[in-house]
Parts: C-alpha cells; structure tokens; sequence
C-alpha cells in the first residue's frame, strides 16, 4: 500500500511542473502549432486584387417582409498590396473603364474606409462610409413590365453615413488561422476551428429628401413610417465559431459566423407630423467572413467576402434594414525578403 500512497504523492508533486509548461493566461500568446500553421511573415508577399464594396439599406414591411431595396452604383476598384513581417499595403484604384453603368444604376459619390486587422491573437475591423447617390435595386416587384436591361429608378437625394469597429477573440489561436485565409502571411495546413469572442460598435445615419416608399409600391407599405434622418447606435457583445476546411494542405475553405446582442439606440427627427423620439431596445447583429483558397508556399490566389447585417425584425412596425459588404478576389506571390529588409529568419 505505501507504494501506492508513494506513487500518488510523486504523480501529485509532477502535476505543477506540468501546468507551467501547459497553462496560459487569457493575454498571452501561445505557441503557433506548427502542426497546423505555417509562418510566412519572414517573406515579402506582393499581390495584385480586386475590391468590391456595397453599402445596402432596404424599408422592410413587418407583416408581410417584403422590402423595398436600395444599393450604391457598386464599383470595383483594382490595385495591388505588398506585405511583411507586422506591416501590410493595398492601394486600389477605380478605373473608369471598367465602371460605366452611370446611365443604368445613377452616379454614387462615395467614401469607403473599410480595414481588417489580423495578429495571431485578434481580428478586428473597422468602417468608415459616406455614400451619396442610390438606386432602387428591386423594381420589378412593383413596377408592372419594367425593363432590366434599362435605367433603374435613381435616387441622387439618398445618403447614408456608417462608422463602426468590432474586435473578435480568436480562442485557438495556436492551431486556427484567420491570416491564412485573408491576408495570407501564413498558411493553414490542417482542418480546425476555433471559437471567437469581442465587442462591437456601429452608428448609422440615412437622409432623403422623400420617403424610401415609391407611388406604386405605397399600399404595400405603412406611409407613416418614415426613417429620414434616423440615427442607430448600436453596441455591445459578440461570439460565434470560425472554421478553415483544408483539403490537400493547399485548397481551404474558411468560414465563420458571429451573432451579437446589445441595445440599439434610435434617434427620430420630428418628420411627417410625428414628434420626435429616441428608443432603445435590445437587439441582434450578425457578421459573416467566408475565404475560398489555394495557399502554397511560394504562390496564392482566391476569394473572400466579409458582411455585417443589422436591423432586428419588428413585429409591431416597419423597420430600416442595413447592410455592409466587401468582397475580394486576389493572386499573388511570396519571395525572399531583399537584403535591406533584414536576413530571413531559420
């Protein structure tokens, strides 16, 4: 028996030397595992991209959920990105030979800051939009024998104003990669998950010089509700789970979903009779980020997309449904850093 009792208090005496070397706090950064994560911040990554960035805001019939939709003259803007180590560049251009639709879908004005922040631990986001300029993107659902070859029902009046930041706690960050699938400066070679966790802020503002309800869609809609010069701002808490697909150590797919609950504020301006008003309730948010891939180690290319979609459905009134969007598609190379940069770590 006293070689049991022995046995217990040498196995009980090992257990702090075992959680020292296992056990991290919340702060720390563990170990990339590299039994399923490639580092390639040691190389210079050039690429050349396209960008795609929208903007949507849709009146949204509580009873019946039928909408009326509104979109930007969505333009897609080429460039090109280097990357090394901590510091990454993308500079994108509109060129005008590819976007002249003007006379179909209106001129936009816009000015679109959207940034994603990728480190080992963290992804956060930010966005800044000014959008001046909109047209109706679903007419043929009121409009009896409309022509989608022809112009679309341009609303130059229509300006919308977005600021918003969220920040996402990658749980295991030792094993899953967000960067292998978005800014590809390492690379996922084995299928895993993760669950991640952050705060959000967003605040929205739509101006029009009428209501979003046009004639033929008005005994589809309550004519009282009017959401010119309505201000939401919302905050508070987000989780949701993260998943990189591999398939041959090369072709990925990387998904990822994050519901947030928090109040929303609604500030209402005195419009149509209507005195104004300011109400708060609690609601949801949900952002979506979805990557598409081949990652090699000298040579990438793919897709991606990230969304965050706001406006909880009201069962008493019609509600302002908001969208955010950015899509890319993108092919590029790794080399060996130039000898100004520093040598290439083993």
């Amino acid at each position: 028996m006293w070689k049991d009792t022995l046995l217990c208090l040498l196995l009980m005496s090992a257990l702090p030397s075992w959680a020292q070397e296992t056990e991290y706090t919340f702060m720390q950064t563990r170990p990339l595992n590299e039994k399923f994560i490639v580092d390639y911040s040691d190389m210079l990554s050039v690429k050349l991209y396209g960008s795609l960035k929208s903007n949507v805001i849709a009146h949204v019939n509580h009873e019946t959920e039928k909408e009326i939709e509104y979109k930007p003259n969505e333009s897609l803007n080429l460039g090109f990105g280097v990357g090394y180590r901590w510091f990454g560049l993308d500079v994108a251009f509109n060129f005008r030979g590819v976007n002249h639709d003007n006379d179909q879908f209106g001129k936009t004005k816009r000015f679109d800051f959207q940034s994603s922040i990728y480190t080992r631990k963290f992804a956060g986001d930010i966005t800044i939009q000014r959008y001046k300029g909109y047209y109706l993107s679903n007419p043929e659902e009121y409009i009896s024998n409309f022509d989608p070859d022809g112009p679309y029902p341009i609303r130059p009046d229509i300006s919308t104003r977005r600021y918003g930041a969220s920040l996402l706690y990658v749980f295991n960050h030792d094993k899953f990669s967000f960067r292998s699938a978005f800014i590809y400066n390492e690379r996922q070679i084995k299928s895993t998950g993760s669950f991640l966790a952050g705060p959000f802020f967003s605040y929205f503002r739509m101006d029009a010089d009428s209501t979003l309800i046009i004639p033929e869609a008005e005994s589809e809609f309550d004519l009282s509700q009017d959401f010119r010069g309505s201000e939401y701002v919302r905050y508070g808490l987000a989780g949701g789970y993260g998943y990189n697909l591999v398939l041959g150590h090369r072709v990925f797919i990387s998904l990822s979903l994050v519901i947030g609950l928090g109040p929303e504020i609604k500030k209402t301006p005195e419009i149509n009779g209507m005195a104004a008003n300011t109400e708060s309730k609690f609601t949801g948010r949900a952002a979506t980020r979805i990557a598409i891939g081949y990652n090699a180690p000298k040579f990438y290319c793919g897709i991606s997309a990230a969304g965050v979609y706001a406006g909880e459905r009201d069962e008493t009134e019609d509600y302002l449904e908001r969208g955010v969007s950015n899509a890319k598609i993108f092919i590029g190379k790794r080399f060996n850093p130039p000898k100004f940069l520093g040598p290439k770590d083993k």
